[in-house]
């Protein structure tokens, strides 16, 4: 976790910044950034905090609860052990060092801020910038476990055309994803799994119910898996039994769009450009309008990970960004396509990490 420290203090530099020490907290709001500092396992860390400082070292500081798990975990981190809040005010005093303290304002609410400022009489400054653009270049072990998650994700979706069958509800098919993909091997899901039947499947954010399967029917499918706390992120869209020209049509716009955003995906590129590309393909045929979200996001930690992919994106993307591109085409009381893969940016074409077919699927 060294080398991500060393990282986190470059980008600080460079913003001219002067930080004597960063703070994370897993307090009142859980923070994603303890782990990716750390990588404690075993544990939900609730109530622990971690302290990094310019030398690259760091102290963990946790419950009796959690020191097990601490040190299990094997990081690169010295161990506190807290068992009052005396002892963690105690401790705070004793390790937050200097006049100027780094966190992540995104990430602390403002009691938990307000409580800091009666321990700590330095300056509290932003470095959520900071942050996000060490965590959004992945390293080895991270691209690791994103591709193991997608990997789990992508045998999941091979396997649930033998789960269609008529009348089956969107309620009853995401229950068995989920089981399907523990069984294969997630630790957890992504997300909730969207599951949407016929017009449903035009709402691009729909909440699974209990509608059933139909013939003709969209069957739009966007679930994921974790694997190590890291996420991934796969949709597809088939048709239950037939499906009509306009159905076809669409989907075929829809895949053409997201094969033009996957070529346009290039280290040195402009984020925003990529959207941009996708979104004029799309409104340059039948269904302009009809494409209403961000082609895409970061993928991490987190399904949506501290980077994201649409019209206000205005950073460089770099080598081994992991990012999703997903366009879409929904028309409301009829139904929607969206297509989905995870990538891993190269120097030239990006990989494509959830490899399972987009070909058209009547099943």
């Amino acid at each position: 976790m060294n080398n991500r420290i060393e990282r986190l203090f470059e980008h600080i530099g460079r913003e001219k910044k002067s930080i004597d020490c960063v703070f994370i907290s897993r307090s009142t709001f859980p923070d994603i950034n303890f782990f990716y500092f750390s990588n404690a396992s075993g544990g939900l860390f609730d109530g622990s905090f971690l302290i990094l400082y310019p030398d690259c070292s760091s102290k963990l500081f946790t419950s009796a609860m959690e020191k097990e798990a601490a040190e299990k975990s094997n990081g690169d981190f010295e161990i506190y052990v807290f068992n009052s809040r005396e002892q963690k005010i105690k401790l705070l005093e004793d390790h937050l060092k200097g006049q100027n303290l780094g966190l992540s304002f995104s990430s602390v609410t403002y009691l938990e801020a307000e409580k800091l400022k009666e321990i700590y009489k330095g300056n509290l400054i932003d470095i959520t910038k900071e942050i996000n653009l060490t965590r959004a270049i992945k390293d080895k072990k991270e691209i690791e476990n994103i591709k193991r998650a997608c990997d789990i994700t992508s045998k999941t979706f091979s396997q649930v055309p033998d789960m269609l069958r008529d009348g089956i509800t969107e309620k009853e098919l995401s229950f068995m994803i989920e089981f399907q993909l523990k069984k294969n091997g997630a630790e957890a899901l992504s997300y909730d799994p969207i599951v949407a039947f016929g017009a449903n499947s035009s709402l691009p954010h729909y909440e699974s119910s209990n509608s059933k399967l139909k013939t003709n029917d969209f069957i739009l499918l966007d679930f994921a898996g974790k694997y190590n706390r890291y996420c991934s992120d796969m949709t597809r869209t088939f048709f239950y039994k037939k499906a009509d020209n306009r159905q076809i049509k669409i989907y075929q716009t829809v895949l053409e769009a997201q094969l033009l955003g996957i070529d346009e995906l290039k280290s040195g590129v402009v984020a925003k450009d990529v959207h941009n590309a996708v979104l004029r393909y799309i409104d340059n045929t039948e269904f302009k309008g009809r494409f209403i979200h961000s082609l895409g996001h970061g993928i991490g930690l987190e399904t949506h990970d501290v980077i994201g992919l649409g019209p206000s994106s205005d950073y460089i993307i770099e080598k081994n960004m992991v990012l999703t591109i997903e366009p879409g085409i929904y028309i409301p009381n009829f139904g929607g396509v969206r297509i989905e893969d995870t990538l891993i940016v190269k120097k030239g074409k990006s990989e494509i990490i959830t490899p399972f077919t987009k070909d058209v699927l009547i099943i």
